[in-house]
């Protein structure tokens, strides 16, 4: 039942169930009737090959693998049921998928799974060191999901926190963080380091007025700039 699924979960399917049963207003549906195009979504399907048009040079569609669900709960996962479905189309937007990478040595790393070995987020075999969202438990739900999860790892660090597990007295904060990346990023050794060059918030600030900038001659909210070597040479790095 609905009542006894997670929240993030309850949350989604109760906007999923919202949007599609509800009736559209009169002003909606007479814009429904005079559109050209219309939208759906498809469950149990995972996408295996585009199809080729017959000259080679397009999408003529998809080839999909019908799916079912197995497990309970978080631990539910789509599964191949052996049946595949083909469907025209002519247009293919790839989406970008996620794997989160290794960030220090002294960090542990799971490189099939793309996540921080952890126990409720704490990190193992590293006391004091907590992990949150994708690299926590791997790139599935949304952003809800992500929040709650932040949630829990932040109970069980004031868990630690109050049971005195973690040191006490002040701690140098963010200064720290910019001087170790500004000395991997300068001198003799900044290639073996790592090569890093710290971008600052002030920088950010530059590279969106660009992005912005470039949409408006397109008519576009902004124009992503994509080449990080670009975006320094923006910056003046």
């Amino acid at each position: 039942m609905l009542t006894e699924v997670p929240r993030p979960r309850k949350r989604l399917m109760e906007l999923l169930l919202r949007t599609a049963m509800e009736k559209p207003g009169s002003e909606e549906a007479a814009r429904r009737a005079l559109a050209s195009r219309a939208w759906g979504l498809r469950f149990f399907r995972s996408p295996q090959q585009v199809l080729p048009s017959p000259d080679g040079r397009g999408a003529a569609g998809v080839r999909l693998a019908v799916t079912r669900l197995e497990g309970v709960g978080e631990a539910t996962r789509a599964v191949p049921t052996g049946a595949m479905e083909d469907l025209p189309c002519g247009l293919v937007l790839s989406s970008i998928g996620y794997k989160s990478r290794p960030i220090d040595p002294s960090v542990p790393f799971d490189s099939k799974l793309g996540v921080i070995p952890n126990v409720e987020g704490r990190v193992k075999d590293v006391p004091g060191l907590y992990c949150s969202g994708w690299v926590k438990r791997g790139p599935t739900g949304v952003i809800a999901t992500t929040m709650t999860d932040s949630f829990l790892t932040g109970q069980t660090l004031l868990q630690d926190l109050k049971a005195g597990l973690l040191p006490s007295g002040p701690r140098p904060g963010s200064a720290a963080i910019q001087a170790l990346l500004s000395s991997r990023g300068l001198g003799p050794n900044a290639e073996v380091l790592g090569g890093v060059q710290p971008v600052s918030f002030s920088d950010w600030e530059k590279l969106d007025a660009e992005e912005v900038a470039r949409g408006q001659g397109t008519g576009k909210p902004r124009e992503k700039l994509v080449d990080p070597q670009e975006m320094l040479r923006l910056l003046g790095h």
